[in-house]
C-alpha cells in the first residue's frame, strides 16, 4: 500500500471517532426542581422554601437524587414556627436523598430497608451520621422514612406517590409531613450572624433582595463573605422598579455581576466609607475583571460613580453590625463593564480571594476586615479539550508512518 493510502486509511476512522465523541454531550444535570414541582399547585410552598434557602440550586446540580416533597397543608406548620433559614435548610436537606430511589425501587429494598444520606449529611453539617435516613418496608407495602437517629415514632412519615420519575437521574416522591430531627434544628453558628437578604427585605430593600434571590449563586456569595466583612449598597424600591427592562435585558452572567456589584467584600460603617475616596473592589471584581466602583465623599454625603449616567447618593442605614453593613442608595449601580461596551465574554464570579488586589487594598483603610466574595458553582471545562487531547495522541501513529 502506498504511504498515501497509509495515512487515508488511518485518517478516515480516527476522524469518524473524533466526530462521534464531539457530539457527547457532557455528563451533567439536566433536570430543574422548581419546573417539576411547578406541575403540582400542591406542592407550590416546598418549592417556594428549596428556592429560599437555595436547596432548589443544589438539588439542579446532581445528577442522581431523590426529593421527598411534602403538600402545602403539611408544609403549613413548619412555616409557621419561622425557623431560621439555616435550620430551615437543614431541616428540608433531610427530605433529599443522594441516590435514586423510585415507586418500582421503595419495594424492592434489599433486606427489606436500606439507609440513605441525604443532603443535611452530605453538606458536612450533620453530626456523625444524623444526617441519614433510614427506608423501611412496612407491613401492608406502606414504606417508612425516619431519619437515623431518631427512635421516636411520631419522627416517621410514609411514601405517598411518585410525583415525578427519570430514571437514575431525578425522582420526587411526595410523603406524608415534614422530615425533622433534633440535629436539623440544632442552632447553627452562622444564625448568629444577620442576613444580608433578610435586612434588605425588611427595610425597603425588597424587590433588590428579590434580585439576589432569583440570581443563581448570588445570595450565597452575599451570605458565605458576612464572615469576613461585607458593606451592601442596596437601591431602593422605586430606583429597581425603574432599572428592572435594562436588567431584564442582561444575560445571566451580566445579571449575576450586576447584583454582586453592590457588595463590596469589607465591612464600612459610614464614618469609614466618608474618609474613603477612591475605587473599591466590589464581590464582583475578579483578577482579569475590574468591576470596581469608586465612592466620593461629597459635604456630608456619600456618592457612588459608576457606568449610571448619574451618581448614586447613600440615602439610608439598614443596618452596621459588627461584620455587615447594608446602606440605601437611591440609584442601581451599572458595571462599567457591562454598560460601557468592554465586557468581553461571559462572567464568572470570583474564587475565594479573587478579590484580593495590592493596589485596591492599599485605597481600602476601612474599620472591617477582609472579606473575598465566593462561588460555589462547579467548574465547565472547555469543550475542546477532549477532541484537542484525542487527536494529539491518536494522530501520533500516522506521523511516525509518513516519517
Amino acid at each position: 500500500m502506498s504511504l498515501a493510502g497509509v495515512v487515508h486509511a488511518r485518517c478516515v476512522p480516527l476522524l469518524l471517532i473524533l466526530f462521534t465523541l464531539s457530539t457527547f454531550p457532557a455528563c451533567r444535570a439536566t433536570h430543574n426542581i422548581t419546573a417539576i414541582l411547578a406541575e403540582h399547585r400542591d406542592l407550590a410552598e416546598f418549592s417556594r422554601q428549596l428556592t429560599a434557602t437555595g436547596l432548589a440550586d443544589n438539588i439542579d446540580g446532581r445528577n442522581t437524587i431523590t426529593v421527598l416533597a411534602v403538600d402545602d397543608a403539611h408544609m403549613a406548620p413548619l412555616k409557621a414556627r419561622g425557623l431560621p433559614r439555616e435550620t430551615l435548610r437543614h431541616v428540608l436537606s433531610l427530605h433529599v436523598l443522594v441516590d435514586y430511589y423510585d415507586d418500582a425501587k421503595l419495594h424492592r429494598l434489599p433486606g427489606g430497608s436500606a439507609v440513605v444520606s441525604t443532603l443535611f449529611q452530605a453538606s458536612g453539617d450533620a453530626p456523625g451520621s444524623e444526617g441519614m435516613v433510614k427506608i423501611a418496608d412496612r407491613r401492608g407495602g406502606r414504606v417508612a422514612f425516619v431519619p437515623q437517629d431518631v427512635d421516636d415514632a411520631q419522627a416517621t412519615v410514609f411514601y405517598i406517590k411518585s410525583v415525578h420519575e427519570a430514571p437514575y437521574n431525578i425522582s420526587v416522591l411526595q410523603v406524608s409531613a415534614v422530615i425533622s430531627s433534633p440535629a436539623a434544628e440544632a442552632p447553627s453558628a452562622t444564625e448568629s450572624r444577620p442576613n444580608a437578604t433578610d435586612v434588605m427585605c425588611k427595610r425597603g430593600c425588597g424587590r433588590f433582595a428579590a434580585l439576589v434571590a432569583a440570581t443563581a449563586d448570588a445570595a450565597a456569595t452575599y451570605e458565605k463573605s458576612i464572615a469576613g466583612g461585607l458593606t451592601v449598597f442596596c437601591p431602593a424600591d422605586k430606583a429597581v422598579q425603574a432599572f428592572t427592562p435594562a436588567f431584564k435585558d442582561l444575560s445571566p452572567d451580566g445579571r449575576l455581576a450586576l447584583v454582586l456589584y453592590h457588595g463590596v467584600p469589607r465591612h464600612y460603617s459610614l464614618l469609614a466609607l466618608k474618609a474613603n475616596n477612591g475605587d473599591m473592589n466590589t464581590l464582583a471584581t475578579d483578577g482579569t475583571k475590574g468591576y470596581s466602583l469608586t465612592v466620593r465623599d461629597v459635604g456630608d454625603t456619600v456618592t457612588l460613580l459608576s457606568a449610571a449616567p448619574k451618581p448614586a447618593t447613600v440615602t439610608g442605614t439598614l443596618t452596621d453590625a459588627e461584620t455587615l453593613s447594608v446602606y440605601v442608595i437611591d440609584a442601581v449601580l451599572q458595571p462599567r463593564e457591562l454598560f460601557n461596551g468592554s465586557h468581553a465574554g461571559p462572567y464568572t464570579a470570583p474564587s475565594p480571594g479573587a478579590n484580593a488586589s495590592p493596589d485596591a487594598d492599599a485605597k481600602q483603610d476601612g474599620d472591617g476586615g477582609g472579606g473575598r466574595g465566593q462561588n460555589n458553582g462547579a467548574s465547565v471545562a472547555a469543550p475542546g479539550v477532549l477532541p484537542f487531547a484525542l487527536v494529539f495522541l491518536l494522530a501520533a501513529p500516522i506521523v511516525v508512518v509518513i516519517v
